[in-house]
């Protein structure tokens, strides 16, 4: 469990990957204990290879409400991939990369991101597109195995639905080539319908999911 951080479900949650106790249910209630040390809501971050197996309804049984599902989507790259013109590519999150970021999630959130950004392990690139030289798109591509993820997309209020977000996805998948990537993946809410159409368009398909379950207490 990571330390609790206001605004952050990823980071506020449990990631149950593995299992290696003899009771499940003594887990969860040790879970509870400490989430409740830091007057938080215990959350979960519940996917397709969570273990236990039936963690999900475990929660469920214990009053833990469903919270955001979430789509996990990848594509093949080619390695032709070229980054478009007028990309910014840093490895930190400047002052303009964050002001196109921050129009997108709730003030507690622009809190702790700093700090969360901050701590990106390297190949990543904060990517940024201007417009007149004011900065209208960003995105961040952490690069893995073989694989770039896309983190952080966001275009500017007054400059959605004009292609700025496909222009700078489009970067990502350049930067990612470029660092070894044949494969790029997200994750996007499932009921975000422009990101789930942008995603379509650009020939992302799903390959998982995942949603957190949430004790309100």
């Amino acid at each position: 469990m990571a330390l609790y951080r206001r605004g952050s479900q990823r980071a506020n949650s449990v990631a149950p990957l593995d299992f290696a106790g003899a009771d499940v249910e003594a887990g969860i209630t040790e879970v509870e204990r400490l989430y409740g040390a830091r007057g938080a809501a215990a959350m979960f971050q519940v996917c397709d290879v969570v273990a236990p197996a039936d963690l999900d309804q475990r929660l469920a049984r214990r009053g833990y409400r469903l919270q955001e599902p979430c789509t996990c989507l990848a594509k093949a790259l080619s390695v032709a991939e070229r980054m478009p013109p007028g990309i910014e590519i840093a490895e930190r999150a400047g002052e303009d990369w964050l002001s196109v970021y921050f129009t997108g999630v709730t003030p507690s959130r622009r809190a702790a991101a700093p700090s969360i950004l901050s701590r990106v392990p390297p190949p990543a690139a904060f990517l940024l597109r201007r417009q007149q030289g004011v900065p209208i798109s960003v995105a961040l591509a952490v690069a893995h195995d073989g694989v770039v993820i896309a983190e952080c997309v966001a275009t500017h209020p007054e400059h959605r639905r004009k292609g700025a977000s496909e222009h700078i996805m489009r970067a990502l998948e350049a930067w990612g080539v470029a660092h070894g990537a044949r494969v790029a993946a997200l994750q996007a809410v499932a009921a975000n319908a422009p990101a789930q159409a942008l995603y379509t368009k650009l020939d992302y398909r799903p390959v998982g999911g995942y949603h957190y379950r949430v004790l309100d207490r």
